[in-house]
């Protein structure tokens, strides 16, 4: 298999969550509004609401559509928050390609915020927009904690066409720290 992935666990999700939160404190203190990108910035403005003690609003953004494969950057769910004259913290799980980001970025602007600040967890070279905090920067396709899944699925589908066999797919999962139960959860539901 081609691709590269990077397993994530809760708690490391969390502790570079702390990390980010505590450079904002630092450097940023006067940020006082998250706008998260949903759906990957979901969780990670959740947790910086929390470690950050500010408010959250979200907006949607939808770009990928199968693994390393984008779609068009559409605006899914427009932000509903005023957010006029607030120190704004824009945030998403990964800047990987830099597009959705630099989108996000131009469309918060338009609402008047006083300053966007630009966190992720995840920053890839290739990005063609680099935010102003993130916790670690790699070029391999990331394996959320929340989103298990969603790649359970991506992933063996990828295989499949590549002709591989369930037992094959099956430890090659487990190898990147889905468990079974995971595994059959969504062998059960998911695939007839």
């Amino acid at each position: 298999m081609s691709i590269q992935y990077l397993s994530v666990s809760w708690e490391e999700y969390q502790e570079l969550t702390r990390k980010i939160s505590a450079s904002i404190l630092s450097h940023s203190p006067h940020v006082n509004q998250i706008v998260a990108i949903a759906r990957g910035g979901l969780t990670f403005g959740h947790l910086c609401s929390d470690f950050l003690r500010i408010p959250i609003a979200t907006m949607a953004i939808q770009s990928y559509t199968e693994i390393q494969k984008r779609g068009a950057i559409t605006i899914t769910e427009p932000l509903k928050t005023d957010i006029r004259g607030k120190h704004v913290l824009l945030v998403d799980d990964v800047a990987d390609s830099g597009k959705t980001l630099k989108r996000a970025t131009t469309y918060v602007k338009s609402f008047g915020p006083k300053s966007v600040t630009v966190a992720t967890i995840f920053y890839k070279p290739r990005s063609v927009f680099r935010p102003d905090y993130f916790a670690k920067q790699t070029n391999k396709w990331i394996l959320f904690p929340y989103e298990p899944t969603e790649m359970i699925l991506l992933i063996t589908k990828s295989m499949e066409k590549e002709g591989k066999t369930k037992s094959e797919i099956q430890s090659f999962l487990y190898s990147l720290g889905y468990t079974i139960t995971y595994i059959r959860h969504v062998r059960k539901y998911f695939f007839s």
